[in-house]
């Protein structure tokens, strides 16, 4: 089975999802996420790990985590070990508590940040738990707004945008923020949430595992170009096959997703990368190119 990717940037963003093995409760009552809460205190300070945001629902919860100096695994897998020990032990329980590996997502800061901080708060008034965010006490909503002060949290970076100069007002616009939410936002199932100059910061890292069988595909391929940018319309053959086969080769798009981009049989997408030089790179240039990062 593909493993997931595990990229280590210090100070980036992670929105961290795990969920109970099965679909099952991973939180039975108060003492069961009390007890996850004074973990997640514990393995972030060990670990040198912030955290500005969390959630916990009966069956899964959300982190937004920035590591530092260790790769934020080696946090996860502590925290979600001992938790998953002793809920065992506590409940009279054998076998997994959670499923598989935990998501881990980059974060764009500058595009993505604040509506993953409300995504995250809201799940239980989406869930209907409750009918307001401030009611459910498992998530850092009340600590934005001002009404607690978990230690672990790391709240100030999360206030200076709404407002940097005054925090009281900052945290009644992120209580505006929140209340103003149109549901229609859904958190990324890639790697990489956020603008395209995001992804090509993180290319140079995400190159090395292109190659490697045992990663996700989806995940691997995280930061390539989209199709529109490597493919656009041209009557020259040569530049039209070169560009084809970068696609394929350098990043990695098969047959069919380059078919139904141009509207073409895989089998002609096929000859295309046959009949293509083999440093596509040099031959692809002029208004049918291949794209470049440029870091």
């Amino acid at each position: 089975m593909a493993r997931p990717l595990r990229l280590h940037v210090p100070g980036a963003l992670f929105h961290v999802i795990s969920r109970g093995n099965a679909k099952q409760v991973i939180f039975v009552g108060s003492q069961d996420y009390e007890h996850f809460l004074a973990l997640l205190a514990r393995v972030t300070v060990r670990f040198s790990v912030h955290c500005n945001a969390y959630c916990l629902m009966p069956n899964h919860f959300h982190l937004m985590l920035a590591p530092t100096a260790l790769p934020l695994s080696r946090m996860m897998q502590q925290l979600n070990s001992a938790y998953g020990q002793w809920f065992n032990r506590r409940h009279g329980r054998v076998g997994h508590v959670l499923q598989g590996r935990f998501k881990a997502m980059l974060v764009d800061r500058d595009t993505y940040f604040l509506q993953l901080l409300r995504y995250i708060v809201l799940n239980p008034v989406r869930a209907g738990a409750v009918d307001q965010p401030a009611a459910w006490p498992w998530s850092s909503y009340r600590a934005m707004a001002g009404m607690v002060a978990p230690s672990f949290l790391t709240l100030d970076w999360a206030w200076q945008q709404f407002d940097p100069s005054d925090r009281h007002r900052a945290q009644r616009r992120f209580v505006a923020f929140v209340a103003a939410a149109d549901n229609d936002f859904k958190p990324t199932d890639s790697l990489v949430a956020g603008a395209k100059a995001f992804s090509a910061e993180l290319a140079p890292q995400m190159e090395q595992h292109r190659s490697d069988p045992d990663i996700v595909y989806k995940e691997k391929h995280a930061s390539r170009p989209g199709l529109e940018q490597v493919l656009c319309t041209s009557e020259d053959q040569v530049r039209q096959d070169a560009a084809v086969r970068e696609a394929f080769e350098v990043h990695g798009y098969t047959l069919g997703e380059i078919g139904a981009f141009l509207n073409r049989h895989p089998s002609t997408i096929w000859r295309h990368i046959q009949r293509a030089p083999r440093d596509s790179r040099q031959a692809s240039t002029g208004r049918f190119r291949v794209h470049r990062i440029k870091i």
